[in-house]
């Protein structure tokens, strides 16, 4: 009897459904091109503290976001509300499929070196198992991890026991464990790329040898910190981001030079200038449009973009499909031009082309 009611009920919803084939104004569901975006606040700060080897603090960047390819407005009726409503939806870059391109939306980071050489980026990876992806920009096309860039560091949960005796408060002893053993101040291991690499391979590549993660760092689920290092190119642009989580960011160093994010006064953390100055006493950023909260820094060899979290409130749907014609943030006439992959381009570029957010057709 259980089971025939659930069918019933099952039928009751498809014919609610398939009742609501369209509006009042004839539009159906689906997804539709964004004609007007309210955007959540977007946020730079300190949002990971972590240890070293040493039980050092390691601290990171937060944004807000995550890397997507295209905002759109899935447009729905709701049974449960008997009503009509629009709530924003993603595209990513499927690089798997051989797609190209970097985020036109969300939160990364891209680096332009004036100069060839090696460049390390400290970055917290929310979760060990998402995909982290370093992009050539002049090509869309994603790094393969521990072939065209390594990572070392630590993974969350992993200790080793220092020589420092874990001393008992009260006694002013060495603590003891329940067996009678001494304990030891424990700190995170430090994993070499090779020994990280063996984490990967351990738990994604299968006995026919494909990897089935293979822009994924680590093995688990586990939180990761420490740095991408990897050969850069001259005037070349590589953009790093997750595309389904958020990437901490702890600074870089190239040819000598060296950036901190994250600054430790003592008892307070504080952001680098360049944050600091785009951000309110609450840390919502001060200067959003519509990709995001933008930041540019660098030094001589290196310049930096930071892209921060250009997450959606709500959205409007274009049920005409002419793309974004309205934003609740101010349009920039001097906003970065892309192409359809993504890439910035420079003026003179012939084709179609995103601006703020719209597209458009040079001739």
């Amino acid at each position: 009897m259980k089971k025939i009611f659930t069918l019933i009920a099952m039928a009751f919803v498809a014919v609610g459904v398939n009742a609501q084939e369209t509006d009042s104004q004839g539009h159906a569901a689906g997804k539709y091109p964004v004609k007007n975006v309210v955007w959540k606040s977007i946020t730079w700060k300190n949002g990971n503290n972590k240890k070293d080897k040493n039980n050092n603090d390691m601290l990171f960047l937060m944004g807000t976001g995550n890397g997507y390819a295209t905002l759109l407005a899935d447009y729905y009726y709701s049974d449960d509300k008997g009503d009509w409503f629009t709530r924003p939806a993603y595209t990513y870059i499927s690089y798997e499929s051989g797609e190209t391109g970097i985020p036109a939306y969300g939160l990364y980071y891209k680096f332009t070196p004036a100069a060839a050489g090696t460049l390390k980026v400290n970055v917290w990876v929310n979760k060990g198992n998402r995909k982290t992806f370093v992009v050539k920009a002049s090509t869309g096309a994603p790094l393969v991890p521990y072939v065209d860039y390594s990572f070392d560091g630590y993974v969350n949960g992993q200790n080793t026991n220092t020589d420092q005796p874990k001393i008992d408060p009260e006694t002013g002893q060495q603590q003891l464990d329940n067996d009678g053993n001494p304990v030891w101040i424990q700190a995170p291991t430090y994993f070499t790329a090779e020994e990280i690499k063996a984490r990967h391979d351990a738990a994604k590549v299968g006995e026919d040898g494909v990897d089935s993660a293979p822009y994924v760092i680590d093995a688990g689920n586990q939180a990761v910190w420490g740095w991408i290092t990897l050969n850069v190119e001259a005037g070349e642009s590589y953009v790093i981001y997750q595309q389904s989580s958020q990437l901490g960011f702890g600074g870089y160093e190239f040819n000598g030079e060296s950036y901190i994010a994250c600054l430790n006064m003592g008892e307070t953390i504080a952001l680098n200038t360049e944050f600091a100055n785009v951000v309110d006493a609450d840390g919502n950023a001060t200067n959003v449009d519509n990709r995001g909260s933008v930041v540019n820094f660098g030094t001589a060899s290196m310049a930096v973009e930071a892209v921060g979290g250009a997450e959606p409130e709500s959205v409007e749907a274009d049920f005409d499909g002419t793309g974004i014609s309205v934003l609740n943030a101010e349009l920039n006439v001097n906003a970065p031009v892309y192409n359809l992959a993504g890439q910035r381009v420079e003026n003179g570029f012939k084709g179609l082309v995103i601006q703020n957010g719209k597209k458009y057709m040079v001739k």
